[in-house]
């Protein structure tokens, strides 16, 4: 027999990034909010304790915190003269499965769009005009302007991975600014974590050969942070795990 619940105002289907999103979203409303999410409840407290955290078999090789293919897996196709055929071992794409869904295995890297990608033909005109638009090319503005989602962009920075860090972004992004035209500021507000020391061998190998390396700016804290809903972000300790790689 089927167990009827209570009825819910609002059902949001796996707790991932978008239904989390959603789900915070939605809760100032006062609305009654259920969140249905097929896979384990998660937190970091035993979840992503050290060493648990540290176990490269159990994440690395076996996938633990991605779709169970052997279970339920997806089916992929070259093109539509295909058969669709199982996909019985995840590559690059890991979907992710219980609370936090492939957040909880995210590497932190969030290269949001720059006003071009919103309006690529428009700012394409304005810098080059049209002649350089070949005239089977399919060039199109999104309709909604860099402008126009920046406060969303800051509000996911601040409020979901805390403030990002990268040391020299800004001075990068301003030489890049003066070559493309209206990309968009930089957004750090965390020093860049150098303890790693492959970073610094790299950097000491390209100023060697003349360049000008900088680390890029990324969602991994260097310093513990709380968010305005209160919650904490540790330390990144780049322990390699968080997207199923022993070796970040």
């Amino acid at each position: 027999m089927a167990t009827k619940l209570k009825s819910a105002d609002i059902v949001i289907v796996g707790l991932g990034w978008t239904g989390g999103i959603l789900a915070k979203e939605l809760a100032d409303t006062g609305l009654s909010i259920v969140v249905l999410e097929r896979g384990a409840p998660r937190d970091t407290n035993p979840d992503f304790m050290y060493p648990i955290i540290h176990d490269e078999l159990r994440y690395a090789q076996r996938h633990q915190l991605m779709q169970d293919v052997s279970r339920e897996t997806l089916t992929f196709r070259n093109n539509a003269n295909e058969t669709a055929l199982p996909m019985r071992q995840l590559g690059s794409f890991l979907p992710g499965e219980g609370v936090g869904g492939a957040g909880v295995h995210w590497n932190g890297v969030t290269w949001r769009w720059l006003p071009w990608d919103h309006e690529p033909l428009k700012l394409t005109l304005a810098s080059y005009g049209r002649s350089v638009i070949p005239p089977d090319m399919q060039l199109q503005d999104w309709g909604v302007s860099y402008d126009e989602l920046e406060h969303y962009y800051e509000q996911v920075r601040i409020s979901l991975w805390g403030l990002g860090q990268g040391r020299q972004s800004a001075r990068a992004e301003d030489r890049g600014r003066q070559r493309v035209r209206g990309t968009a500021p930089a957004r750090i507000s965390q020093p860049a974590d150098d303890s790693d020391p492959r970073g610094a061998l790299f950097e000491k190998a390209a100023k060697s050969l003349g360049y000008h390396p900088f680390p890029g700016p990324s969602a991994n804290m260097s310093q513990p942070y709380v968010n305005p809903d209160g919650v904490a972000f540790g330390t990144c300790h780049y322990c390699g795990y968080c997207e199923g790689s022993a070796v970040r």
